[in-house]
């Protein structure tokens, strides 16, 4: 009797360590993303407000039924459309396609709309003349799910269009993508949005804790993206083209008052003073239009000391500055509102002055 006690209790034992060698080897076959799938059924959601965007909706929808994973959901927001835009996209009957009407007017509050509607783990933004590569979504979920939470994925980018692409959307092109490649998107945040706004991918349940959207200004893309800063997200990059950008002479970008240069610029002006408490004494490397632009923004709250390469010119003050050989500069804080074609003797020389960009030096 004994022995046979013995001997059940061996097989129970052996059962159990069997069973765990199984686990075991089952946990380390699986990658990372396999394992939280198998536990955590994810989605995407894409948000993908549109308006009178009928010549091209077609080709941007065919572009997400091909990604290379399947777990989706297309919200397409009708921000008031006067075209067939919204009968497009209803014609393709698709299960994972939902059409709603802004409750707004204007992309943050159909971003909104589309949010309060999201069921997916993940959200997207998705401009509705644009193209996505067929493993963007792949691409990007990937990044997140071997990221904390409070990550934002994102990748390069490339515009295409029927006419040659501008001399300076191919830089601004050039511009993101070095910020992909380097990972610095916030030392040069101040410059120019750093991410691209229908290129990024992040956690829904984080947006909406940080309640990212609900106070969003136009424009709304530079934005969020100081708005990730101040909440510490970080930025990872995909080393690949995750978006397909469509230049064409109707894009909002190009045709509304919320996204000129006056816009993007009283912004970043804004966030650095919300940023930047600390600051007493600032230094403005730069007296043409853009610097003039800046000392009136910020002269209120520091103290300004205005330098210019071209110093001699200036034989009587501006705004009722002297402009100062920037050989002399001796402030600890520095804005750079010059951007020369060959960066290098400026670096050089901001590197001898002891400023770091991103750090105590900023480009605008």
């Amino acid at each position: 009797m004994h022995k046979w006690l013995v001997l059940k209790a061996f097989e129970y034992l052996y059962g159990i360590f069997c069973a765990h060698l199984l686990t075991c080897h089952i946990f380390s076959f699986l990658r990372k993303s396999q394992i939280e799938n198998v536990f955590l059924k994810m989605s995407v959601s894409i948000l993908m407000p549109f308006r009178d965007i009928a010549p091209w909706i077609e080709e941007t929808i065919d572009s997400v039924l091909i990604q290379s994973i399947k777990d989706w959901e297309l919200i397409a927001i009708d921000d008031h459309s006067t075209d067939a835009s919204s009968q497009l996209i209803e014609k393709y009957r698709h299960p994972k396609i939902k059409i709603l009407k802004n409750e707004g007017s204007g992309i943050i509050p159909a971003l909104q709309t589309g949010l309060k509607n999201a069921t997916g783990t993940f959200i997207t933004r998705m401009d509705a003349d644009d193209v996505m590569p067929p493993k963007k979504l792949e691409q990007l979920r990937d990044l997140l799910l071997n990221s904390n939470p409070r990550t934002i994925a994102t990748g390069h980018v490339k515009y295409f269009g029927e006419n040659e692409i501008s001399s300076g959307y191919l830089s601004y092109q050039n511009w993101i993508n070095d910020r992909c490649s380097n990972e610095d998107h916030y030392d040069h945040i101040f410059r120019e949005c750093v991410v691209a706004s229908p290129n990024w991918m992040v956690r829904k349940n984080v947006i909406i804790d940080d309640q990212i959207f609900d106070h969003l200004k136009y424009p709304e893309d530079y934005d969020m993206t100081f708005r990730w800063m101040q909440k510490g997200f970080q930025i990872v990059s995909a080393n690949a083209v995750t978006h397909l950008w469509r230049e064409h002479p109707t894009r909002t970008s190009r045709n509304s008052e919320v996204y000129d240069q006056e816009s993007f610029f009283e912004l970043k002006l804004q966030w650095f003073l919300k940023l930047h408490p600390e600051i007493s004494s600032l230094a403005v490397f730069g007296a043409d239009r853009k610097g003039k632009l800046t000392v009136k923004h910020l002269e209120e709250d520091y103290q300004i000391h205005w330098y210019d390469i071209a110093f001699e010119q200036f034989k009587s003050p501006i705004m009722g500055y002297e402009i100062k050989d920037p050989r002399n500069c001796s402030e600890d804080f520095a804005v750079i509102a010059v951007y020369p074609k060959n960066l290098e003797m400026l670096e050089k020389f901001l590197e001898e002055k002891g400023f770091v960009i991103g750090k105590n030096a900023w480009y605008l």
